[in-house]
């Protein structure tokens, strides 16, 4: 799914000049897009094969949240090692400051893994597990995709995007934290 979002994007602006704002739009769209449903699949597996009930037994819910956690990270750093690449080089190069792209990409994906993490848990026992999963993060996703566009956009024009940045580690924080006590929460129902 992420390679196709990103070759669509690319096929769609070749040969176009595009916008700081348009470019920076187009990666997080991209790598959202390429995301999600891998990210989504975490609990919905284990509830499928009848595993989530054995780690409700075993586990403490903070390392269930925790452990899915890095598997959701690790899964993160391996497709967007792929997607970023083929967007430089698809769609448009990523100029400007390297180290906002950094730091913007480091809490991104902190804050994405987090938001699928927990939502995944929430609508992993249900029978409509995608539509839900989908309206389930989206106002969650939505102020830090808003973010993110943000900060890239300045990065791109060759400004350090202060505010942005502290906006999304501070989400990253808020969700991390508010996340695992959350989950504590519901993954005994």
């Amino acid at each position: 799914m992420g390679i196709a979002t990103v070759v669509g994007v690319g096929f769609a602006a070749l040969g176009q000049t595009l916008s700081a704002g348009l470019q920076a739009g187009l990666f997080w769209v991209a790598i959202l897009f390429g995301m999600f449903p891998a990210l989504a699949r975490g609990f919905i597996v284990e509830e499928e094969t009848g595993t989530a009930d054995l780690l409700r037994v075993a586990a403490r819910p903070t390392s269930v949240f925790w452990g899915k956690w890095l598997f959701h990270a690790t899964l993160y750093l391996c497709l967007s090692a792929l997607l970023v690449p083929l967007y430089a080089l698809l769609v448009a190069p990523l100029t400007g400051r390297w180290d906002a792209w950094l730091l913007l990409w480091l809490g991104g994906g902190f804050c994405l893994t987090s938001v699928l993490t927990l939502c995944g848990a929430f609508v992993a026992q249900t029978a409509v597990r995608g539509a839900l999963l989908a309206g389930l993060t989206f106002p969650l996703l939505l102020p830090l995709i808003l973010m993110l566009i943000a900060g890239s956009r300045q990065a791109i024009e060759g400004s350090f995007p202060t505010e942005p940045l502290q906006g999304v580690f501070g989400y990253a924080l808020a969700l991390s934290a508010g996340g695992a006590w959350i989950f504590e929460k519901v993954w005994r129902e």
